[in-house]
């Protein structure tokens, strides 16, 4: 039932993934965005059902379904929280440890998320989530849930106009089941109709003229202006609009480094006024909890932090303010998580100064030629899995203030603008840890994990693995494969292909091709060792009238 403002990671074919302040993750399925897109769902699950030639659901670029023709990577969404992951429930008994992040259930619904606003608090710079019910001639009708969709909204197309160039140029208008997160410009004399705009530049500015009549109606995304009641060593105690409290920590306030409460103090006296975006909401019995943020894009209202020199170029577009079709529609490749990174995935940063140390969890760290985004590495990321945690102390011992380490990136909190590290040396050096790292005619060491009929199943890295089939387990067939290749194995390996949406590596242990000496040919041009006179070695395929097909790497082949 909490609130969150959270950011989209990535767009998959029925779900979204958004990442979450404090490092959390959620999944919103596709029928807990909208009602308008739960209702396309099933109109095509009825369609499939009466007929063969039913609405297509496959992701295709004229997919009526296709969430990335209504969603981009990096942008804001409030979600409201459905349930929680089942190793933290409270039915779940004990907690589980878990390796990874953990991921919670979210809902997008306008009516979860906007059915506790009062009606008499909105006002012109309410900052509503609402879903596209219908495309009119001058504008959007939009589905707002509040007072139990008593209220109706309208979007004038000249107010949309502006987001769709900035942040979707690939498309030409809004679709029925779209969410948009818009600003009230004005409030009908009965209080009955809405009038939005989605503008980035108006909604970034957006702030509410009134006090709030009711907690309830406090809602993460809004912008307000806050008093500093009290600083503490971890962050900052506030209050707005004369009634509510709240609070930021070190990371909402752009101060990991911070190593007291002067720290803090220095920079937010008592009494200060300043102005802060809501990042959580949550109003129970046990107690009312609201968190801030003074993070600079989350301020502006932006996906992205300010530019660091290693984003790919579809994660220097989000940080940018000006719109590029070509890497948006980069940026919603299904599966390209880390687009939006400002470092991305698997680099290794060579010279990271830790800033502090934070308590007992782990360590803030600057990182080399950059202040835009900070690093973050947990206890559990600083030695390796078989040795104890080291001990923290900001003063002394081999992670204190001031220190200088090998880090490489694993993660990135987008709310935060923290990206998450590993000071492992096992992580750090290892040579293949993304499917990027591995390349056709690769030499490489791996550990026999299972055998197969077809197969061996072998683990490259703590993050790859790959495949041997049975044809390329050696160069004469063997009657007992199952006797050479057993688990635990190590072996020796060459890399025959990669298949990076299907994210296969199909490997080989013939002894003719990995010990080979001679050029490797991935393709048919000279770039790819497919220059004439050169001698290579390749392995038959099959024998055909006037000759013999014959396989090189990465699935090219030829005629002998």
């Amino acid at each position: 039932g909490a609130l969150v403002l959270g950011c989209i990671a990535s767009i998959e074919e029925l779900e979204l993934r958004v990442s979450l302040p404090n490092g959390l993750l959620g999944t919103v399925p596709i029928t807990s965005i909208s009602p308008e897109l739960t209702a396309l769902v099933e109109k095509a699950a009825e369609a499939a059902d009466d007929s063969d030639d039913a609405m297509d659901v496959d992701g295709s670029d004229d997919d009526p379904l296709d969430l990335k023709t209504r969603f981009f990577i990096g942008q804001y969404v409030k979600c409201a929280i459905a349930d929680l992951p089942a190793d933290q429930s409270a039915a779940s008994g004990k907690k589980k440890k878990s390796k990874s992040a953990p991921r919670l259930e979210l809902t997008l619904i306008p009516e979860e998320i906007n059915g506790r606003i009062d009606p008499d608090d909105i006002c012109e710079g309410v900052i509503v989530t609402a879903s596209v019910k219908s495309v009119e001639d001058r504008g959007y009708v939009l589905t707002t849930g509040i007072s139990g969709n008593k209220i109706s909204a309208f979007l004038p197309t000249s107010e949309a106009q502006a987001w769709i160039d900035r942040w979707m140029p690939q498309v030409t208008e809004l679709k029925p089941g779209q969410l948009v997160e818009a600003a009230v410009t004005s409030v009908s004399d009965d209080r009955r109709s809405l009038r939005m705009t989605i503008d980035p530049a108006v909604v970034s500015q957006a702030t509410v003229k009134d006090t709030y009549k009711t907690m309830a109606s406090v809602q993460p995304g809004q912008l307000v202006s806050a008093t500093v009641m009290k600083a503490w060593d971890r962050g900052l105690s506030l209050r707005f609009m004369g009634f509510y409290d709240c609070s930021a920590d070190l990371n909402g306030l752009g101060m990991p480094a911070a190593r007291s409460k002067a720290d803090v103090e220095k920079k937010y006296p008592l009494g200060k006024v300043v102005p802060v975006r809501v990042l959580y909401v949550s109003l129970t019995a046990a107690g009312k909890v609201i968190i801030v943020s003074r993070m600079p894009h989350v301020l502006a209202f932006k996906p992205r932090p300010a530019l660091t020199g290693y984003e790919l170029p579809a994660a220097a577009h989000l940080a940018s303010d000006k719109a590029n079709s070509d890497i948006s529609a980069a940026a919603n490749e299904k599966g390209k998580i880390d687009k939006m990174w400002p470092i991305p995935y698997g680099t290794v940063l060579d010279d990271c100064i830790v800033l502090s140390v934070v308590g007992t969890i782990g360590l803030a760290l600057q990182v080399p030629a950059t202040k835009a985004v900070t690093a973050f590495a947990k206890v559990a990321q600083l030695a390796e899995e078989d040795e104890p945690a080291p001990k923290l102390n900001k003063y002394s011992g081999p992670f204190h203030v001031g220190t200088r380490h090998r880090a490489r990136v694993v993660g990135y909190d987008a709310i935060d603008a923290v990206v998450r590290v590993s000071l492992r040396p096992s992580m750090v050096n290892e040579k293949f840890l993304t499917i990027d790292d591995v390349y056709p005619g690769a030499a490489v060491n791996g550990t026999i994990k299972v055998f197969r009929e077809n197969g061996v199943e072998i683990t490259i890295s703590s993050t790859l693995h790959g495949f041997i089939h049975k044809q390329h387990l050696a160069d004469v067939a063997l009657k007992h494969p199952e006797l050479q290749f057993k688990a635990g194995k190590q072996i020796a390996c060459r890399v025959l292909k990669v298949l990076h949406e299907q994210r296969s590596i199909l490997l080989t242990t013939r002894k003719s091709l990995v010990q080979s000496k001679l050029p490797i040919v991935t393709g048919y041009t000279e770039a790819e060792g497919a220059v004439p006179g050169a001698i290579t070695q390749v392995v038959v395929d099959r024998v055909v009238d006037n000759g013999a097909i014959v396989n090189f790497y990465q699935g090219a082949h030829g005629l002998v």
